[in-house]
């Protein structure tokens, strides 16, 4: 097995500027590090308990920042040439730094008795990460798909039917990873397919297990 991304097809002169344009507009705006945002404003919101908003900013301070800047630091010293890492071979660092902040970030929140609700969207997205993570180590998953999935997943259960519309930002984020050539159709299906699975899974067990 390779280690090389497989492109769906390559990028030419064929590929219209405004087409390139709004593909890249679209994964910068629905990267997995911009996503983290809307994800924990969501589960303040789900989880109803006054001042839950401390532990989301809790959250984002220890577990986002840091991965970020390490990315940053791997462009500036060219490591990587992408901001978005669309070889897999340059994940695996930035995924440790992530799951180990995110780990961090988790035990300060279980440390502070943060609102259940609240705590169980992290640990779903948490998991969603060391999935995407082991899977990386031996496909090109699309980690864009996977994270805007359990976002638009996680919307619509948590705040009912009126958030369906949002399903609709899934096959746009699909369509400008593969038109990009970031991903194939296949790697893109099976990102989605995963984030939709993981927060399912949350709410499915509510009332067993949380």
């Amino acid at each position: 097995m390779t280690n090389a991304l497989t492109l769906s097809r390559p990028i030419t002169p064929d590929l219209s500027r405004r087409g390139v344009a709004i593909a890249r507009t679209v994964s910068d705006v629905f990267s997995p590090a911009v996503l983290g945002i809307p994800c924990l404003a969501l589960g303040v919101w789900a989880s109803d308990v006054p001042g839950t908003y401390r532990y989301a900013l809790l959250y984002f301070l220890v577990a986002v920042p840091l991965p970020v800047f390490y990315v940053m630091w791997l462009l500036k010293s060219g490591r990587v040439t992408d901001f978005h890492l669309p070889d897999r071979r340059d994940r695996t660092g930035p995924f440790a730094i992530s799951l180990g902040s995110a780990l961090c970030a988790v035990g300060l929140l279980f440390y502070f008795a943060a609102p259940t609700v609240f705590l169980v969207a992290i640990l779903a997205a948490f998991t969603q990460t060391l999935l995407l993570f082991l899977i990386t180590l031996l496909w090109q998953i699309s980690i864009h798909t996977a994270t805007t999935a359990g976002l638009v997943t996680f919307a619509i259960l948590a705040l009912g039917t009126e958030a369906s519309f949002l399903a609709l930002l899934v096959p746009l984020v699909a369509w400008a990873r593969v038109y990009l050539g970031r991903h194939t159709l296949s790697q893109t299906v099976a990102g989605a397919m995963l984030g939709c699975l993981t927060f399912s899974t949350m709410f499915a067990v509510r009332g067993i297990v949380w």
